[in-house]
């Protein structure tokens, strides 16, 4: 049996909710430094609900530190790990760490067995100069793919490693413990006081999968024209996949002297 993928009947996915999710270490890699020890302080934007006043948050550590847009991510292509291309990324699955555990690609028509979906540790994912490496090879597609038992129900699979129920559709949803990026790019945002704001239009991730921030274009020019990055006050607390919007915990006022996020300041290791 595939040490990647466990199957089990659909009277087993309701134990499966329970399951406390695994602590991922990333491993260290020098195209893509996966280790925690390289992350800097953003403003206590990871693992601290305390609201912030936008006096004390600053776009200068996220220039410095750099990381990666998750709209680009989203366009790369994959790679082989011989380097030849093999499909696209379809998206970015996150604990309630707001840390990446696993990206979803699609694998298109190659080796003989038509478009698959695949699962992909994160700590198994390398950049690469033209976009995305993984391990996938036809030797251990079998090992990714997320269609293993189709008897059962195609849509949901175990992945062992990520201790997780995953959807394997298109937009793949996910079980409660986790979250993907496409559940919050594009939502609708408003401010505190139920007072529309814009749209998220981007998240920016640090090299090692974690989020640094949301990007938000204002609807209304007296917000400004360009784009702001804000701290993510999201999953689980305040925000779950599903909801109707996301409500930025700020007031007009917090917001009006914001400046707007230069994306060329942004050190983008995928262009």
């Amino acid at each position: 049996m595939s040490l990647y993928r466990n199957v089990f009947p659909i009277m087993s996915l309701i134990m499966l909710t329970s399951v406390i999710p695994m602590q991922i270490q990333a491993a260290e890699d020098e195209n893509q430094p996966n280790s925690r020890a390289d992350q800097i302080d953003l403003s206590g934007t990871q693992h601290d609900n305390r609201l912030r006043s936008l006096d004390e948050w600053s776009y200068k550590p996220i220039y410095e530190q750099g990381g990666f847009r998750a709209e680009k991510f989203l366009d790369a292509k994959v790679f082989s790990p011989q380097g030849n291309e093999i499909g696209e990324m379809a998206n970015i699955i996150l604990d309630q760490e707001n840390q990446i555990v696993a990206v979803i690609a699609e694998i298109g028509g190659m080796w003989n067995s038509g478009d698959r979906h695949v699962a992909i540790p994160w700590d198994e994912v390398k950049f690469f100069e033209d976009g995305i490496k993984v391990p996938v090879r036809q030797d251990n597609l079998e090992e990714y793919d997320l269609f293993t038992n189709i008897n059962i129900n195609e849509a949901y699979v175990y992945k062992q490693e990520l201790e997780r129920v995953t959807n394997v559709e298109r937009d793949v949803a996910t079980g409660p413990q986790t979250w993907k990026i496409t559940d919050i790019i594009h939502d609708y945002a408003s401010m505190e006081n139920d007072e529309g704001y814009g749209y998220i239009k981007d998240a920016l991730l640090s090299r090692n999968g974690t989020m640094q921030a949301i990007i938000i274009k204002p609807a209304r020019s007296e917000f400004g024209q360009g784009p702001r990055a804000y701290p993510f006050y999201g999953y689980p607390e305040s925000w779950r996949p599903g909801d109707t919007h996301y409500i930025l915990p700020y007031s007009k006022e917090d917001v009006e002297e914001l400046p707007a996020f230069e994306y060329d300041k942004y050190d983008s290791i995928l262009n």
